[in-house]
């Protein structure tokens, strides 16, 4: 192998691992999202809105902001709700500005002819680790408004988590139904294919 191919191609690995530590948090973030056909259903960006309005409790999921309106808040916990809410935008807005800062890096290094995987790597993992704070600090904002609940309004995210785990159940077995039907139906059309190459 010529020492060029060696080089793009050391080249090509290393923007395929960048490119998979820049995007690492941001599919992490992504673990409350919805399922594609419910994206459908709601529209691209209901996610996105509903998360502005709403709430997201560490171990239960998202109240949205109906479910919220239902918990008549006071202004103490109101107050706990826009603390936890401005805290995760402004984690979101670094983990952006972080990833911008990693492409950087990676294109400084580039175009200066001198690539250090290793270098990258130990700055992304330094990122990582400033998240995981910030991560935790956020999560205990959100206990925090856990925590602001009275007996009734517990009551309440209890039997609003209650129903979100049914649904998720319901959809669950359904695409468990879906997945062993397909699996029935290839094999079935496996089976005759198979069969004709063999004659």
């Amino acid at each position: 192998m010529s020492r060029h191919a060696i080089r793009s191609t050391l080249a090509g690995l290393t923007l395929a691992l960048s490119a998979g530590v820049v995007a690492a948090p941001a599919l992490a973030a992504t673990q409350e999202g919805p399922a594609a056909g419910h994206m459908k259903e709601q529209g691209r960006h209901h996610h996105k809105k509903m998360m502005r309005d709403g709430v997201w409790l560490p171990g239960v999921g998202p109240l949205s902001k109906a479910q919220i309106e239902s918990l008549k808040l006071d202004a103490k916990q109101q107050g706990l709700v826009d603390q936890a809410r401005q805290a995760q935008r402004d984690v979101h807005k670094s983990r952006r500005d972080a990833g911008a800062t990693g492409r950087d890096a990676l294109k400084a290094q580039l175009d200066s002819g001198k690539l250090d995987p290793r270098a990258l790597l130990a700055e992304s993992d330094k990122r990582h680790e400033q998240f995981r704070a910030q991560a935790t600090q956020v999560r205990d904002k959100w206990l925090a408004v856990w925590d602001s609940l009275n007996e009734a309004q517990r009551g309440q995210v209890t039997e609003i988590a209650k129903a979100n785990q049914a649904r998720m159940s319901e959809r669950h077995a359904r695409m468990q139904e879906r997945m062993q039907k397909r699996h029935a139906e290839g094999g079935q059309s496996a089976a005759p294919a198979g069969a004709a190459t063999a004659n």
